[in-house]
Protein backbone atom coordinates (compact mmCIF):
# COMPACT_ATOMS: atom_id res chain seq x y z
CA UNK A 1 0.00 0.00 0.00
CA UNK A 2 2.44 2.23 0.65
CA UNK A 3 3.52 2.79 -3.36
CA UNK A 4 -0.66 3.58 -3.57
CA UNK A 5 -0.51 6.17 -0.63
CA UNK A 6 2.67 8.47 -2.29
CA UNK A 7 1.63 7.71 -6.24
CA UNK A 8 -0.31 11.15 -7.10
CA UNK A 9 -0.89 14.51 -5.68
CA UNK A 10 -4.22 14.63 -7.90
CA UNK A 11 -6.73 13.90 -5.02
CA UNK A 12 -9.42 12.65 -7.19
CA UNK A 13 -6.92 10.50 -9.40
CA UNK A 14 -5.79 8.94 -6.01
CA UNK A 15 -9.15 8.70 -4.62
CA UNK A 16 -10.28 6.42 -8.12
CA UNK A 17 -6.61 4.64 -7.63
CA UNK A 18 -7.31 3.68 -3.69
CA UNK A 19 -11.22 2.51 -4.64
CA UNK A 20 -10.01 0.34 -7.60
CA UNK A 21 -7.04 -1.65 -5.40
CA UNK A 22 -9.09 -1.49 -2.12
CA UNK A 23 -12.52 -3.06 -3.30
CA UNK A 24 -12.08 -6.43 -3.31
CA UNK A 25 -9.85 -6.44 0.29
CA UNK A 26 -10.99 -8.47 2.82
CA UNK A 27 -10.45 -6.30 5.63
CA UNK A 28 -13.10 -3.51 6.41
CA UNK A 29 -11.71 -0.54 4.49
CA UNK A 30 -13.26 3.08 4.20
CA UNK A 31 -11.44 6.25 3.09
CA UNK A 32 -12.45 9.80 4.68
CA UNK A 33 -12.19 13.40 3.69
CA UNK A 34 -10.61 15.37 6.01
CA UNK A 35 -13.78 16.54 7.26
CA UNK A 36 -14.75 12.94 8.32
CA UNK A 37 -17.07 12.77 5.46
CA UNK A 38 -17.47 9.19 3.91
CA UNK A 39 -15.63 9.21 0.37
CA UNK A 40 -15.76 5.37 0.14
CA UNK A 41 -16.79 2.03 1.46
CA UNK A 42 -15.23 -1.67 0.24
CA UNK A 43 -17.92 -4.51 0.31
CA UNK A 44 -16.43 -5.67 3.64
CA UNK A 45 -16.99 -2.19 5.02
CA UNK A 46 -20.45 -2.23 3.94
CA UNK A 47 -21.20 -5.70 5.59
CA UNK A 48 -19.67 -4.97 8.72
CA UNK A 49 -21.68 -1.55 9.05
CA UNK A 50 -24.92 -3.12 7.44
CA UNK A 51 -25.64 -0.21 5.39
CA UNK A 52 -25.75 0.13 1.23
CA UNK A 53 -24.60 3.35 -0.54
CA UNK A 54 -27.25 5.21 -0.19
CA UNK A 55 -27.14 5.48 3.44
CA UNK A 56 -23.89 6.62 3.88
CA UNK A 57 -23.70 8.74 1.19
CA UNK A 58 -22.72 12.56 2.47
CA UNK A 59 -22.99 11.18 6.09
CA UNK A 60 -19.78 11.35 8.40
CA UNK A 61 -17.96 8.68 9.85
CA UNK A 62 -19.73 8.71 13.43
CA UNK A 63 -23.15 9.01 11.75
CA UNK A 64 -22.92 5.28 10.48
CA UNK A 65 -22.89 4.40 14.23
CA UNK A 66 -26.01 6.92 14.11
CA UNK A 67 -24.07 8.98 16.35
CA UNK A 68 -24.30 12.76 16.70
CA UNK A 69 -20.62 13.60 17.24
CA UNK A 70 -16.95 11.95 16.66
CA UNK A 71 -16.13 9.20 18.58
CA UNK A 72 -13.67 9.38 21.46
CA UNK A 73 -9.82 9.35 20.62
CA UNK A 74 -10.69 9.54 17.07
CA UNK A 75 -8.02 7.67 14.97
CA UNK A 76 -8.87 9.77 11.49
CA UNK A 77 -8.55 13.50 13.81
CA UNK A 78 -5.66 11.81 15.23
CA UNK A 79 -4.00 10.44 11.62
CA UNK A 80 -4.89 14.16 9.94
CA UNK A 81 -2.99 16.16 13.07
CA UNK A 82 -0.27 14.00 13.65
CA UNK A 83 0.42 13.29 9.40
CA UNK A 84 1.27 9.58 10.83
CA UNK A 85 -0.27 6.01 10.80
CA UNK A 86 -2.34 5.92 13.91
CA UNK A 87 -3.31 2.06 15.84
CA UNK A 88 -4.99 0.76 18.22
CA UNK A 89 -7.50 -1.81 19.23
CA UNK A 90 -11.09 -1.18 20.55
CA UNK A 91 -14.58 -2.01 21.24
CA UNK A 92 -17.64 -0.68 19.50
CA UNK A 93 -20.79 -1.09 21.87
CA UNK A 94 -23.11 -0.14 18.94
CA UNK A 95 -22.21 -3.29 17.32
CA UNK A 96 -20.95 -5.43 20.09
CA UNK A 97 -17.77 -5.81 17.96
CA UNK A 98 -13.78 -5.73 18.92
CA UNK A 99 -11.78 -4.29 16.09
CA UNK A 100 -8.00 -3.89 15.24
CA UNK A 101 -8.16 -0.02 14.26
CA UNK A 102 -5.20 1.14 11.60
CA UNK A 103 -5.52 5.12 10.05
CA UNK A 104 -3.29 5.91 7.44
CA UNK A 105 -3.25 9.77 6.09
CA UNK A 106 -2.88 9.93 2.60
CA UNK A 107 0.12 12.52 2.00
CA UNK A 108 0.78 14.46 -1.41
CA UNK A 109 3.98 15.57 -2.19
CA UNK A 110 3.97 18.68 -0.24
CA UNK A 111 3.06 16.38 3.11
CA UNK A 112 -0.17 17.64 3.46
CA UNK A 113 -3.00 15.14 4.06
CA UNK A 114 -5.20 14.63 1.11
CA UNK A 115 -7.42 11.90 3.17
CA UNK A 116 -7.48 8.94 5.48
CA UNK A 117 -7.70 5.27 5.00
CA UNK A 118 -9.27 3.69 7.76
CA UNK A 119 -8.49 -0.53 7.88
CA UNK A 120 -10.16 -2.13 10.65
CA UNK A 121 -9.94 -6.02 11.25
CA UNK A 122 -12.31 -7.86 13.50
CA UNK A 123 -11.02 -9.47 16.31
CA UNK A 124 -14.22 -10.14 18.02
CA UNK A 125 -13.64 -14.18 17.44
CA UNK A 126 -9.94 -13.99 19.06
CA UNK A 127 -11.06 -11.80 22.12
CA UNK A 128 -13.50 -14.45 22.79
CA UNK A 129 -10.88 -17.41 22.69
CA UNK A 130 -8.86 -15.20 24.70
CA UNK A 131 -11.58 -14.40 27.24
CA UNK A 132 -12.38 -18.66 27.06
CA UNK A 133 -8.89 -19.04 28.15
CA UNK A 134 -9.08 -16.82 30.85
CA UNK A 135 -11.77 -18.74 31.89
CA UNK A 136 -10.64 -22.22 31.63
CA UNK A 137 -7.60 -24.06 31.07
CA UNK A 138 -8.71 -27.27 30.76
CA UNK A 139 -11.33 -26.12 27.95
CA UNK A 140 -7.91 -24.55 26.10
CA UNK A 141 -6.54 -28.02 26.54
CA UNK A 142 -8.87 -29.61 24.20
CA UNK A 143 -9.22 -26.73 22.09
CA UNK A 144 -5.32 -26.64 20.89
CA UNK A 145 -5.60 -30.90 20.85
CA UNK A 146 -8.48 -30.48 18.48
CA UNK A 147 -6.48 -28.10 16.28
CA UNK A 148 -4.78 -29.65 12.84
CA UNK A 149 -1.50 -27.52 13.89
CA UNK A 150 1.69 -27.94 16.38
CA UNK A 151 0.74 -25.81 18.99
CA UNK A 152 3.25 -25.24 22.37
CA UNK A 153 2.53 -22.91 25.22
CA UNK A 154 5.70 -21.64 26.62
CA UNK A 155 6.39 -19.78 29.68
CA UNK A 156 9.95 -18.99 31.34
CA UNK A 157 11.21 -20.60 27.95
CA UNK A 158 9.91 -23.93 29.28
CA UNK A 159 7.19 -25.96 27.16
CA UNK A 160 4.28 -25.78 29.97
CA UNK A 161 1.59 -27.23 27.03
CA UNK A 162 1.95 -28.90 23.64
CA UNK A 163 -0.95 -30.53 21.92
CA UNK A 164 -0.51 -33.86 20.14
CA UNK A 165 0.57 -32.68 16.63
CA UNK A 166 3.47 -30.62 18.30
CA UNK A 167 4.78 -34.17 20.35
CA UNK A 168 4.59 -35.45 16.37
CA UNK A 169 6.47 -32.98 15.19
CA UNK A 170 8.78 -32.88 17.72
CA UNK A 171 9.24 -37.18 17.62
CA UNK A 172 8.54 -37.57 21.34
CA UNK A 173 5.49 -38.31 24.04
CA UNK A 174 4.41 -35.48 25.00
CA UNK A 175 5.11 -36.20 28.79
CA UNK A 176 8.62 -36.15 28.05
CA UNK A 177 8.56 -32.73 26.15
CA UNK A 178 6.56 -30.84 29.14
CA UNK A 179 8.67 -28.92 31.05
CA UNK A 180 11.55 -29.05 28.66
CA UNK A 181 13.77 -25.82 27.43
CA UNK A 182 12.19 -24.74 24.06
CA UNK A 183 16.32 -24.22 23.17
CA UNK A 184 16.35 -27.94 23.40
CA UNK A 185 14.89 -28.19 20.13
CA UNK A 186 16.07 -24.89 18.62
CA UNK A 187 18.88 -25.73 16.39
CA UNK A 188 22.13 -24.05 18.08
CA UNK A 189 22.19 -21.94 14.22
CA UNK A 190 19.39 -20.00 15.88
CA UNK A 191 19.37 -20.40 19.51
CA UNK A 192 20.77 -16.80 19.95
CA UNK A 193 18.79 -15.19 17.77
CA UNK A 194 15.30 -16.99 19.22
CA UNK A 195 16.29 -15.53 22.77
CA UNK A 196 16.10 -12.22 21.36
CA UNK A 197 13.40 -12.57 19.92
CA UNK A 198 11.36 -13.96 22.75
CA UNK A 199 12.50 -11.99 25.30
CA UNK A 200 11.60 -8.80 22.80
CA UNK A 201 8.37 -10.31 22.32
CA UNK A 202 7.29 -10.78 26.01
CA UNK A 203 8.73 -7.07 26.68
CA UNK A 204 6.46 -5.95 23.84
CA UNK A 205 3.74 -8.44 24.32
CA UNK A 206 3.24 -8.51 20.67
CA UNK A 207 -0.26 -10.78 19.20
CA UNK A 208 1.90 -12.11 16.77
CA UNK A 209 5.40 -12.16 14.97
CA UNK A 210 6.41 -15.03 12.31
CA UNK A 211 10.01 -16.20 11.70
CA UNK A 212 11.40 -19.53 10.46
CA UNK A 213 13.97 -21.52 12.28
CA UNK A 214 15.46 -25.23 12.16
CA UNK A 215 14.41 -27.37 15.03
CA UNK A 216 16.19 -30.60 16.02
CA UNK A 217 13.73 -33.54 16.71
CA UNK A 218 14.33 -35.95 19.50
CA UNK A 219 15.99 -38.88 16.84
CA UNK A 220 18.18 -35.77 16.33
CA UNK A 221 17.39 -35.63 12.82
CA UNK A 222 16.32 -31.23 11.41
CA UNK A 223 12.97 -29.96 10.25
CA UNK A 224 12.81 -26.59 9.02
CA UNK A 225 9.46 -24.77 10.29
CA UNK A 226 8.08 -21.65 10.69
CA UNK A 227 6.79 -20.38 13.72
CA UNK A 228 4.32 -17.94 14.19
CA UNK A 229 4.37 -16.39 18.10
CA UNK A 230 1.87 -14.47 19.74
CA UNK A 231 2.08 -13.17 23.60
CA UNK A 232 -0.70 -14.32 26.18
CA UNK A 233 -1.16 -15.08 29.88
CA UNK A 234 -1.64 -18.46 30.59
CA UNK A 235 -2.68 -18.85 34.20
CA UNK A 236 -1.41 -15.84 35.65
CA UNK A 237 2.45 -15.86 33.90
CA UNK A 238 3.63 -13.95 30.73
CA UNK A 239 3.98 -16.40 28.21
CA UNK A 240 4.06 -17.49 24.34
CA UNK A 241 1.56 -19.20 22.26
CA UNK A 242 3.93 -20.92 19.16
CA UNK A 243 2.30 -22.64 15.93
CA UNK A 244 4.50 -24.99 14.71
CA UNK A 245 4.49 -25.95 10.61
CA UNK A 246 6.20 -27.67 9.29
CA UNK A 247 8.17 -26.07 5.73
CA UNK A 248 10.73 -28.28 5.26
CA UNK A 249 9.75 -29.59 1.63
CA UNK A 250 8.35 -25.58 1.10
CA UNK A 251 12.06 -24.29 2.10
CA UNK A 252 13.56 -26.70 -0.23
CA UNK A 253 11.57 -25.48 -3.47
CA UNK A 254 12.03 -21.88 -2.36
CA UNK A 255 15.69 -22.84 -2.67
CA UNK A 256 15.50 -23.85 -5.64
CA UNK A 257 13.64 -20.96 -7.01
CA UNK A 258 15.66 -18.12 -5.10
CA UNK A 259 18.28 -19.95 -7.44
CA UNK A 260 16.57 -19.83 -10.21
CA UNK A 261 15.84 -16.55 -9.74
CA UNK A 262 19.55 -15.41 -9.00
CA UNK A 263 20.35 -15.86 -12.52
CA UNK A 264 18.22 -12.83 -13.39
CA UNK A 265 19.46 -10.77 -11.12
CA UNK A 266 23.05 -9.11 -12.14
CA UNK A 267 24.97 -6.95 -9.73
CA UNK A 268 27.71 -5.72 -12.43
CA UNK A 269 27.74 -2.94 -14.64
CA UNK A 270 26.89 -3.71 -18.15
CA UNK A 271 29.29 -0.20 -19.23
CA UNK A 272 31.95 -0.58 -16.51
CA UNK A 273 34.18 2.11 -18.21
CA UNK A 274 31.18 4.45 -17.97
CA UNK A 275 29.08 4.11 -15.41
CA UNK A 276 29.71 2.45 -11.91
CA UNK A 277 27.38 0.26 -10.43
CA UNK A 278 26.47 -1.24 -7.23
CA UNK A 279 23.38 -2.86 -5.83
CA UNK A 280 21.51 -4.81 -2.68
CA UNK A 281 19.50 -7.41 -2.99
CA UNK A 282 18.05 -9.07 0.45
CA UNK A 283 14.38 -10.78 0.14
CA UNK A 284 12.85 -10.62 3.62
CA UNK A 285 12.07 -14.07 2.91
CA UNK A 286 13.97 -17.10 1.24
CA UNK A 287 12.59 -15.54 -2.34
CA UNK A 288 12.11 -12.07 -3.11
CA UNK A 289 9.42 -10.11 -5.31
CA UNK A 290 12.28 -7.39 -6.28
CA UNK A 291 14.04 -7.20 -9.39
CA UNK A 292 16.48 -5.22 -11.16
CA UNK A 293 18.42 -5.49 -14.73
CA UNK A 294 20.67 -2.94 -16.86
CA UNK A 295 21.14 -3.73 -20.31
CA UNK A 296 23.77 -2.47 -22.77
CA UNK A 297 21.38 -1.30 -25.99
CA UNK A 298 24.81 0.10 -27.75
CA UNK A 299 28.05 1.87 -26.87
CA UNK A 300 26.09 4.83 -25.46
CA UNK A 301 22.66 3.46 -24.15
CA UNK A 302 21.88 1.54 -20.99
CA UNK A 303 18.07 0.98 -20.30
CA UNK A 304 17.70 -0.49 -16.70
CA UNK A 305 15.05 -1.35 -14.55
CA UNK A 306 13.73 -1.82 -10.97
CA UNK A 307 10.58 -3.54 -9.45
CA UNK A 308 8.90 -5.31 -7.13
CA UNK A 309 6.38 -8.28 -8.61
CA UNK A 310 3.08 -9.69 -6.79
CA UNK A 311 3.12 -13.12 -5.50
CA UNK A 312 5.36 -15.08 -2.70
CA UNK A 313 7.64 -18.18 -3.31
CA UNK A 314 8.12 -19.84 -6.42
CA UNK A 315 4.97 -17.72 -7.96
CA UNK A 316 7.29 -14.79 -7.36
CA UNK A 317 10.30 -16.21 -8.95
CA UNK A 318 8.23 -17.36 -11.91
CA UNK A 319 6.87 -13.86 -12.39
CA UNK A 320 9.77 -12.16 -12.35
CA UNK A 321 11.17 -14.75 -15.01
CA UNK A 322 8.27 -14.19 -17.10
CA UNK A 323 8.79 -10.26 -17.01
CA UNK A 324 12.27 -10.04 -18.22
CA UNK A 325 10.96 -12.31 -20.78
CA UNK A 326 8.80 -9.24 -21.49
CA UNK A 327 11.17 -6.37 -20.87
CA UNK A 328 13.88 -8.16 -23.32
CA UNK A 329 10.94 -8.25 -25.56
CA UNK A 330 10.36 -4.53 -25.39
CA UNK A 331 13.89 -3.65 -25.96
CA UNK A 332 13.74 -5.09 -28.96
CA UNK A 333 10.97 -2.86 -30.05
CA UNK A 334 12.05 0.26 -28.40
CA UNK A 335 14.56 1.78 -26.52
CA UNK A 336 12.87 4.74 -24.93
CA UNK A 337 11.63 4.15 -20.98
CA UNK A 338 8.46 5.66 -22.07
CA UNK A 339 7.30 3.26 -24.77
CA UNK A 340 8.94 0.25 -23.04
CA UNK A 341 6.43 0.95 -19.86
CA UNK A 342 3.61 1.07 -22.69
CA UNK A 343 4.47 -1.59 -24.19
CA UNK A 344 4.93 -3.66 -20.44
CA UNK A 345 1.51 -2.69 -19.22
CA UNK A 346 -0.49 -3.35 -21.83
CA UNK A 347 1.47 -7.07 -21.96
CA UNK A 348 1.50 -7.64 -18.32
CA UNK A 349 -2.52 -8.71 -17.86
CA UNK A 350 -1.94 -11.48 -20.50
CA UNK A 351 1.22 -13.11 -18.51
CA UNK A 352 0.73 -12.59 -15.43
CA UNK A 353 -3.57 -12.55 -15.00
CA UNK A 354 -5.88 -9.65 -13.40
CA UNK A 355 -4.83 -8.48 -10.12
CA UNK A 356 -1.10 -9.15 -10.64
CA UNK A 357 0.46 -5.92 -10.93
CA UNK A 358 3.85 -5.25 -10.59
CA UNK A 359 5.52 -1.73 -9.21
CA UNK A 360 8.84 -0.99 -11.31
CA UNK A 361 10.87 2.30 -12.59
CA UNK A 362 12.41 2.32 -15.90
CA UNK A 363 15.31 4.25 -16.59
CA UNK A 364 17.90 5.11 -19.79
CA UNK A 365 21.06 6.63 -19.55
CA UNK A 366 22.22 8.34 -23.09
CA UNK A 367 26.14 8.81 -22.34
CA UNK A 368 26.26 10.15 -26.20
CA UNK A 369 24.42 13.40 -24.96
CA UNK A 370 24.91 12.89 -21.27
CA UNK A 371 20.79 12.64 -20.74
CA UNK A 372 19.02 10.33 -18.07
CA UNK A 373 15.02 9.65 -18.72
CA UNK A 374 13.52 8.41 -15.95
CA UNK A 375 9.51 6.66 -16.27
CA UNK A 376 7.60 6.25 -12.78
CA UNK A 377 5.40 3.09 -12.52
CA UNK A 378 4.10 2.36 -9.28
CA UNK A 379 8.04 2.89 -7.84
CA UNK A 380 7.53 6.73 -7.81
CA UNK A 381 10.61 7.98 -6.19
CA UNK A 382 14.41 8.45 -6.68
CA UNK A 383 17.20 10.30 -5.41
CA UNK A 384 19.62 12.24 -7.95
CA UNK A 385 22.97 13.71 -6.56
CA UNK A 386 24.93 16.13 -8.55
CA UNK A 387 28.86 15.52 -8.01
CA UNK A 388 29.67 16.89 -4.30
CA UNK A 389 25.98 18.26 -3.55
CA UNK A 390 23.40 16.93 -1.38
CA UNK A 391 21.33 14.41 -2.84
CA UNK A 392 17.72 15.36 -4.27
CA UNK A 393 14.34 13.24 -3.65
CA UNK A 394 12.35 13.23 -7.21
CA UNK A 395 8.69 12.09 -7.65
CA UNK A 396 8.04 10.83 -11.36
CA UNK A 397 4.07 9.83 -10.97
CA UNK A 398 2.60 6.65 -12.69
CA UNK A 399 0.64 3.52 -12.19
CA UNK A 400 1.11 -0.19 -11.75
CA UNK A 401 1.92 -1.99 -14.41
CA UNK A 402 -1.08 -3.79 -15.41
CA UNK A 403 -3.24 -1.58 -13.24
CA UNK A 404 -5.21 0.54 -15.97
CA UNK A 405 -4.94 0.11 -19.61
CA UNK A 406 -4.31 3.46 -20.48
CA UNK A 407 -2.16 4.14 -17.66
CA UNK A 408 -0.60 7.81 -17.58
CA UNK A 409 3.19 7.64 -16.89
CA UNK A 410 5.15 10.83 -16.17
CA UNK A 411 8.87 11.02 -17.48
CA UNK A 412 11.99 12.97 -16.19
CA UNK A 413 14.52 14.36 -17.79
CA UNK A 414 17.77 14.92 -16.05
CA UNK A 415 21.01 16.11 -17.99
CA UNK A 416 24.19 14.81 -16.53
CA UNK A 417 28.22 14.92 -15.68
CA UNK A 418 30.66 12.96 -14.31
CA UNK A 419 30.61 12.52 -10.87
CA UNK A 420 26.61 12.54 -10.96
CA UNK A 421 24.80 9.82 -9.02
CA UNK A 422 21.32 8.13 -8.71
CA UNK A 423 19.65 5.73 -6.67
CA UNK A 424 17.01 3.58 -7.52
CA UNK A 425 15.07 1.77 -4.09
CA UNK A 426 12.34 -0.40 -4.04
CA UNK A 427 9.38 0.06 -1.01
CA UNK A 428 11.73 -1.78 1.28
CA UNK A 429 14.26 1.24 1.67
CA UNK A 430 11.65 4.01 1.08
CA UNK A 431 13.26 4.90 4.94
CA UNK A 432 16.06 6.51 2.81
CA UNK A 433 13.76 9.40 1.50
CA UNK A 434 12.88 10.73 4.74
CA UNK A 435 16.69 10.48 6.32
CA UNK A 436 17.80 13.95 5.76
CA UNK A 437 20.92 13.59 7.48
CA UNK A 438 21.68 11.19 4.75
CA UNK A 439 20.73 13.08 2.03
CA UNK A 440 22.35 16.50 3.33
CA UNK A 441 25.68 15.05 4.38
CA UNK A 442 25.89 11.33 4.46
CA UNK A 443 26.05 11.04 0.47
CA UNK A 444 28.26 13.91 -0.21
CA UNK A 445 30.85 12.10 1.71
CA UNK A 446 30.87 8.62 1.17
CA UNK A 447 31.08 5.89 -2.26
CA UNK A 448 28.22 4.58 -3.63
CA UNK A 449 30.19 1.35 -2.04
CA UNK A 450 30.50 2.59 1.15
CA UNK A 451 26.23 3.80 0.99
CA UNK A 452 25.51 0.08 0.30
CA UNK A 453 27.80 -1.49 2.85
CA UNK A 454 25.54 0.98 5.20
CA UNK A 455 22.47 0.11 4.25
CA UNK A 456 23.31 -3.84 4.40
CA UNK A 457 24.46 -2.99 8.19
CA UNK A 458 21.30 -1.29 8.92
CA UNK A 459 19.18 -3.78 7.96
CA UNK A 460 21.39 -6.78 9.60
CA UNK A 461 20.98 -5.04 12.44
CA UNK A 462 17.38 -5.04 12.56
CA UNK A 463 17.92 -8.72 11.99
CA UNK A 464 20.37 -9.28 14.87
CA UNK A 465 18.18 -7.07 17.15
CA UNK A 466 15.48 -9.61 16.52
CA UNK A 467 13.16 -8.41 14.12
CA UNK A 468 12.13 -9.36 10.64
CA UNK A 469 12.56 -7.69 7.52
CA UNK A 470 8.92 -6.31 6.72
CA UNK A 471 9.96 -5.95 3.12
CA UNK A 472 12.32 -7.08 0.25
CA UNK A 473 14.86 -4.16 0.21
CA UNK A 474 16.86 -4.17 -3.13
CA UNK A 475 18.30 -1.04 -4.16
CA UNK A 476 20.40 0.13 -7.52
CA UNK A 477 23.57 3.05 -6.90
CA UNK A 478 24.67 4.30 -10.01
CA UNK A 479 27.65 6.59 -10.60
CA UNK A 480 28.95 8.38 -14.08
CA UNK A 481 32.80 8.04 -15.04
Amino acid sequence: MSFILKMLDDKTYNLNVLKNVLKDIADIIGVFDLDKTILFLNDAAYNFYKKNPEQIRNKKCFEMLNKKELCKGCGIEKAIKTKKVIRYKKYIPELNKFVECTYNPVLNSSKEVMFVVENLKDITTINILVNTLKESEERYRKIIDLSPEAIVIIVDNKIVLANNKACTLLGSDCTEIMGNSIYKYIHPQFAKIARKRIKKHLKEKKSKAIFDYKIVRYDNSIVEVEISSSYLTYIGSPAIQAIIRNITQMKKNLNEAAKFQQKYIEGTSPFPEKLEMESLYMPARTVSGDFFKLYKVNQDLVIGIIGDVSGKGIRAALNVSAFFVLFREAILISDTPSQIVKFLNKKIVDYLGDNHYIAACCFSLDFKENKAKIIGAGINQFMFQRSKHSAEEIIVKGPFLGMFENGIFDEKTIHFEEGDKFYFPTDGLEFIFDDNELKQNYLKSHTIPEFITYLKNTLNNTINDGDALKDDSTIIALEIK
